[in-house]
């Protein structure tokens, strides 16, 4: 295996840790960001310009993920694409930390975690199985394949209520299961339902048993607050009930909150020297794209302060 030392070694290639790139590099620090998918994270995935962005009137997120990717490469650091097979934090202070992929071992003097969170998976049985044959957790990335058919949608927050207005312009027929009494959403987007004349179904106080099929989904199996169950042909379901941060990589050795978020200062430092926290996967109020590009700053500045004490 090849080994490589580093000063800063970012995991995940999202807003937050481009912008810790950007600032890691600019600060003089070797800088190498890891990222298994594709740059971007969760901005990707969004079937809607992006106009929260202070400075830009409004980008498509596909175009926002290519310029901090850009930027982050002009300024100096290097991006990885590949999987993490094994991470290993030093103790110590000034310890050096090992992280590994499928051909490289890198060592760190400072990590810096910017892995977002992942889709929230509904926990039926057969979901693994049908997972990307029949089971989709974004509508914008797969919702073409989709087309002319009848699909599925479960949630009932604003991410679910918005990926049924956006699959309802594509498939012939759409049925919402929602585990609560009332939609979550913002009242106008629950509004822009009543203009849409293929929702054939919606089933308030339900949860999801079951996925049924062969080689793909057929059917699912829902149930009630009453009890009563119902089985519903489709061909295609997606899951939109919210996302959890992504640490299952990172073993135990990371202070975690209850709900498995990262805990860290307002310096963005966790409870292992070296180690930093920015993004989505960090405890705090609000989970924004400005808040993770200021996340990623302020962990790229405090981790080129740690390595250089």
């Amino acid at each position: 295996m090849r080994k490589e030392n580093v000063d800063i070694l970012i995991i995940g290639g999202g807003p937050a840790g481009l912008t810790a790139g950007v600032y890691a590099a600019r600060s003089g620090s070797k800088t190498i960001i890891i990222e298994d998918k594709i740059c971007g994270g969760q901005i990707l995935q969004t079937g809607k310009p992006v106009v929260n962005m202070p400075g830009i009137v409004s980008i498509s997120g596909v175009d926002l993920s290519e310029a901090l990717a850009t930027q982050a490469e002009e300024s100096g650091a290097t991006i990885v694409y590949d999987e993490i097979t094994q991470i290993k934090f030093s103790k110590k202070k000034c310890g050096t930390h090992k992280i590994s992929t499928s051909d490289t071992e890198f060592s760190a003097k400072a990590v810096i975690i910017a892995t977002g969170a992942e889709p929230r998976k509904v926990g039926a049985i057969n979901e693994e199985k049908f997972d990307g044959r029949g089971i989709h957790y974004c509508g914008l990335c797969d919702g073409a394949f989709y087309k002319d058919k009848d699909i599925v949608v479960v949630g009932g927050g604003n991410s679910a209520v918005e990926e049924v207005i956006y699959l309802a312009t594509l498939c012939s027929g759409v049925i919402i299961v929602n585990a609560t009494e009332n939609f979550n959403a913002h009242s106008t987007t629950v509004e822009k339902l009543g203009s849409l004349k293929n929702i054939k179904g919606i089933y308030h106080n339900h949860t999801v048993e079951k996925f049924n099929g062969d080689k793909k989904i057929e059917s699912l199996d829902i149930k009630g607050t009453n009890g009563k169950q119902t089985t519903i042909k489709c061909e295609g379901v997606f899951v939109a009930i919210g996302r959890a941060p992504s640490t299952k990589i990172l073993g135990d050795a990371i202070k975690l909150d209850n709900s498995g978020y990262i805990i860290a200062d307002n310096q963005m430092r966790t409870n292992i020297h070296g180690v930093f926290v920015a993004g989505d996967v960090r405890v705090k109020d609000v989970r924004q794209l400005v808040t993770a590009c200021s996340d990623g700053a302020i962990a790229a500045t405090s981790a080129s302060a740690y390595i250089k004490e």
